[in-house]
């Protein structure tokens, strides 16, 4: 759960990964859990499946 919350952290601040807060893992665990989801198409099928869901609680098919 940690890197989800630093990676979101790091997209809202728009700070660079080094400067993450010490109460987040460490920026090179957290880049390395970025970079692999990246590989594996992770972050492509999250989108996917959160894009789907809003349409359809926006009452419309799941794909236009």
């Amino acid at each position: 759960m940690y890197p989800v919350v630093a990676i979101l952290y790091l997209l809202c601040q728009g700070c660079t990964w080094r400067a993450l807060p010490g109460d987040l893992p460490p920026w090179s665990t957290v880049y390395g859990y970025f970079r692999r989801w990246g590989k594996d198409r992770t972050w492509l099928q999250l989108h996917d499946k959160l894009y789907q869901w809003v349409r359809v609680t926006a009452s419309r098919e799941p794909s236009p």
